[in-house]
């Protein structure tokens, strides 16, 4: 499975055979089951994970306790409070499986020290730190100028397995609005 990784990195940057066999002797492997806390708000995120298999939600609570959809990761995509993990602060967010997951994770320490050494792994890093800012970017503008129903429309497009694992006002919450209005979305689409 570590070889998965090492094809979606290879499409970035090559690394040396050296260097891959340093990098993937720090992956450690990890399953979680479905509603598994893989990390819990308040803690540091020690670790980058990485998803090989399932899928996983990141979530936060407001002072009030109510609760919002961060985001979503599935198969090669990473899922780890990244703010968390490069300021080893703690996380705003809480992440967890929405169903079981096969991962590799990597710790805060080891990716430090890999970057210390590899130029090839720190051009990695920055590569996917690039990735996810634009991600993040995407998500602000898609907040900001679409309507509710672009926007479920949107989300049901790139993550079309979401329906059958998260509930309603989970999705709800992801895109902003209420879970009364994401009913009359999803009723008004099947009656068209």
């Amino acid at each position: 499975m570590k070889i998965q990784i090492k094809h979606i990195f290879d499409r970035q940057a090559l690394l040396t055979d050296e260097e891959w066999l340093l990098f993937s002797s720090k992956l450690i492997e990890r399953q979680y089951q479905k509603g598994d806390l893989i990390l819990k708000q308040g803690a540091i995120e020690n670790y980058l994970t990485f998803i090989i298999q399932g899928t996983a939600r990141m979530f936060t609570f407001d002072s009030e306790m109510n609760e919002y959809s961060v985001s979503f990761s599935s198969e090669n995509s990473f899922c780890s409070s990244y703010s968390s993990f490069i300021s080893q602060t703690p996380s705003l967010v809480s992440v967890e499986a929405l169903e079981p997951i096969l991962a590799y994770q990597i710790s805060y320490a080891h990716l430090q020290e890999l970057y210390s050494i590899s130029h090839t792994g720190e051009r990695l890093g920055r590569i996917n730190a690039e990735l996810y800012l634009a991600f993040k970017e995407e998500r602000e503008i898609m907040l900001l100028t679409m309507s509710a129903k672009e926007k479920y429309l949107n989300l049901i497009e790139k993550y079309p397995k979401l329906l059958n694992l998260v509930k309603l006002e989970h999705i709800a919450t992801y895109l902003g609005i209420t879970p009364q209005s994401l009913s009359r979305i999803r009723n008004s689409i099947r009656n068209s």
